[in-house]
Formats: structure tokens, sequence, C-alpha cells
């Protein structure tokens, strides 16, 4: 049995360029999950994929749309992390100062972040036993970039084998095998 993970598209909302604040970056987050995706191929190789889970958000399914031509499931424990607004007021960082500063804030579990946190892990720990482990057909898994990074050490908990990533790529299919059985 196979599990494929995919990122969505391209996402056609750009980085916010220049300095923002948290406001600012809050409303760009929901732009970003409103936004259409730049369809594209996909080489889904030779596996007749059974099943097709996706993320509940626009550019997950837009994405599982346009690869997978049976019934998609939408789920919103598929989402991406979700970071609770940073309280600066009037602080103003670039794009990549406010991202470093949330994984900071992640990492280490900041009060600010640690109910998105434990949400999110939740979500994780559920996929995994509740869904991935009851699957018994090749199933297509459409997502985003950091749940992906999870989903893929909940494969390997659960006897998957696959591919390493540290970014997945969007459009780019990655193809984990069942290698040992959970029961045992």
């Amino acid at each position: 049995m196979r599990i494929g993970l995919l990122r969505h598209f391209e996402v056609q909302k750009p980085i916010p360029s220049g300095w923002i604040t948290a406001h600012e970056l809050a409303q760009w987050r929901e732009e970003y999950d409103r936004a259409d995706v730049t369809l594209g191929a996909v080489e889904l190789g030779n596996t007749q994929w059974r099943r097709c889970l996706s993320s509940d958000l626009k550019r997950a399914c837009l994405t599982a749309a346009a690869v997978f031509a049976g019934p998609i499931q939408s789920m919103k424990e598929l989402r991406e992390v979700q970071t609770n607004r940073f309280r600066t007021g009037q602080l103003r960082l670039p794009f990549g100062g406010w991202r470093w500063l949330a994984r900071l804030a992640w990492m280490t579990s900041h009060p600010s972040q640690r109910a998105a946190k434990e949400d999110f892990l939740a979500r994780v720990r559920y996929l995994g036993d509740e869904v991935i482990s009851r699957i018994e057909e090749n199933t297509l898994i459409v997502s985003h970039a950091g749940m992906m990074v999870f989903l893929r050490k909940e494969l390997l908990r659960l006897g998957f084998a696959g591919p390493k990533f540290r970014i997945p790529q969007s459009g780019k299919l990655y193809v984990f095998e069942r290698t040992v059985d959970p029961a045992r």
C-alpha cells in the first residue's frame, strides 16, 4: 500500500515586500488562503491512486481536483500550521523576519503560540492514528508544506518508507510505501 503526499500548486499571491505589521501579515495570510493557484502537471507515476484526501483550503482543493479524477475527501485536519497573531502593535518587520519570529516562537513553545502548536500536533496524531493507519488502498494526500513535514514523520512511525525532504516542492509527489506491518 502506498501513500502519496502532494503539496498544493503555487499560490497566485506574492509574498509581501517591505516592512509590515503583524496585522498586515494576518491580512495577507487571509488573502493567501483565498487565492487561486497556478495549475501545473504532476507526475503521478504508475501507481493507481484509489482515494484522495485533501486539506479543505482552496489551494489544496484546486490542486486535488486538477490531479485526481475521483471523489475527494476534504479534511480541515490537513490544514497548514496556523500561528496566532503576534501582539506587537505597530512593530514592522520584513516578511522573512515574521517567519523567523513565528518559527522561534513555535520551537520554544512560546505562550503566544502554545495553543496553536498543541492543536496542530493533535491533528497530526489524529491523522496518523485514525486516518492513515486505517487506509488499505493507495491514497493521495494533498496538503501543505508544514503539514507534509509532520505527516512524513507519522508515516515513518507507522512503518512506511519514503523520500526525505526539508521543504516539499509545490506540485511534486512524494510516495511512501508500507514496509512494516504496524500490527506487529
